[in-house]
């Protein structure tokens, strides 16, 4: 026991010098903080006042992008009253050269990210150790409490990594082989690819919020991923898809599915046939070359979104954002109640289409008041959780599936215009094949194929 007493009694993992170096790499060059918001949090380091100095830095600087320095950060922590916690002005100063440039401000990031992990297993071994000695609950459920504890260290040492399409295609190709070897711009605004809707909202335009949205299983992200493919693969811009439900295997499914105009039900269960896999070859060559990057990392908040959108927008000039979606975007405090959360994060997504001046596309989800009344057509009103995203956004679609609700309605989806801030407001039919996964311009009296 004094052996064990002792190596609880240590100093937890720890590196001063590395935390200075990351703020003052984040003083001295403001565009690195994009890069070191993707893989630090206040947390992640072990002093109080570092952690104060991190959190007041990055809020600075998400303010639309505004410059930091040392004196607007001095003010800062003077409004906040955490001057003297931090040290002072002469820290400040320490800060400024600890870091002469913002070279290796990465490479000391993740030492300090290392660092952070090490304290979290121990915090996590010594939990562990106590619930083991108190013995408050049965073995079994403290194995489980155990792994869970292990499992939240592991994901929090995992860095998000962003994907191009081409990774996605690749990854997408072995899944299929698994499978089958298993058992059986408009007027100033981005063009959608739908003329209807380009003729009624302009197309996408810079500095926009667009909500889309609808109730659960109508085709919102079907929807966001055809814009998507119009966009990277006909118009040739980049876009920014940050998927927060689904993984970047099956997005990129869905979009060789509806490049390919496979059955997508076919493809999961891998009983493709010699013609589907030659469509989906052809598909991938094309899809391939599409400048879409995706970013698949489940739970993550509207900072590193920001982050990572500004980075693309400087190093890929990205011209459009999309997010799937709004109410899985993890809010900074979690204590704060649902409708201020979700306020907060819509705010935040306006302020940066106009920080970056290009559209945002934030799928929401709608709550069940539709499902009560005899149209069963979604309004503004039904928008989940908060007011603030019909008051936030510039654009809002709506979709309607009749089809749910009337028999023979197959195939036909409404795109409800509820509001366009530029423009008028109304109704769109697009033709929507289900088994491919793919909408389409609706035309009276054109047989659908398949």
């Amino acid at each position: 026991m004094p052996a064990d007493k002792e190596l609880l009694d240590r100093l937890p993992p720890q590196n001063r010098e590395a935390e200075q170096s990351v703020l003052g790499a984040m003083l001295r060059d403001n565009t690195c903080i994009n890069d070191l918001v993707t893989l630090l949090s206040r947390d992640d380091f072990y002093t109080d006042a570092h952690q104060k100095l991190f959190e007041t830095i990055v809020s600075l600087y998400d303010r639309g992008g505004q410059p930091v320095d040392l004196v607007i950060l001095a003010e800062a922590l003077k409004q906040r009253g955490y001057l003297e916690d931090v040290g002072g002005y002469s820290y400040l100063a320490e800060l400024w050269d600890a870091s002469p440039s913002s070279a290796n401000a990465e490479y000391y990031a993740q030492i300090v990210r290392d660092k952070s992990v090490l304290r979290n297993l121990i915090r996590a071994g010594n939990d562990i150790l106590s619930d083991a000695y108190k013995q408050t609950m049965p073995a079994d459920q403290l194995v489980e409490v155990a792994e869970r504890k292990i499992m939240e260290v592991a994901t929090k040492g995992i860095v998000g990594k962003l994907y191009t399409l081409d990774e996605a295609i690749q990854d997408t190709y072995d899944r299929i082989d698994q499978r089958t070897q298993g058992p059986n711009m408009v007027a100033g605004g981005l063009p959608t690819g739908f003329a209807d809707l380009d003729e009624l909202t302009a197309g996408l335009h810079p500095s926009e919020l667009v909500i889309l949205a609808a109730r659960p299983s109508v085709g919102k992200t079907a929807f966001a991923l055809s814009l998507a493919r119009h966009l990277t693969v006909y118009e040739k811009v980049p876009v920014f898809f940050v998927s927060l439900e689904q993984s970047r295997i099956e997005l990129a499914e869905r979009l060789m599915c509806s490049q390919a105009r496979v059955d997508s039900h076919r493809l999961r269960k891998g009983t493709l046939t010699a013609e589907d896999m030659e469509k989906l070859i052809e598909a991938g060559g094309i899809l391939r070359s599409a400048p879409l990057i995706i970013d698949d990392t489940p739970a993550q908040g509207i900072l590193r979104i920001a982050a990572n959108a500004r980075r693309l927008k400087r190093q890929r000039d990205i011209k459009a954002v999309m997010i799937d979606y709004l109410q899985l975007i993890e809010p900074d405090n979690r204590r704060d109640p649902r409708h201020e959360q979700v306020a907060q994060i819509s705010r935040r997504l306006k302020f940066l289409a106009r920080e970056l001046e290009i559209p945002v596309i934030a799928l929401a989800q709608v709550n069940r008041a539709s499902e009560d009344r005899q149209d069963h057509r979604p309004r503004l009103s039904d928008l989940r959780e908060s007011g603030s995203i019909e008051q936030d956004a510039d654009a809002v679609l709506l979709l309607h599936r009749p089809d749910r609700y009337e028999p023979g309605q197959e195939s036909i989806i409404e795109v409800i215009v509820a509001k366009n801030r530029q423009g008028p407001v109304g109704e769109v039919t697009l033709a929507y094949i289900k088994q491919y996964l793919l909408y389409e311009d609706f035309k009276v009296g054109t047989p659908f194929d398949g």
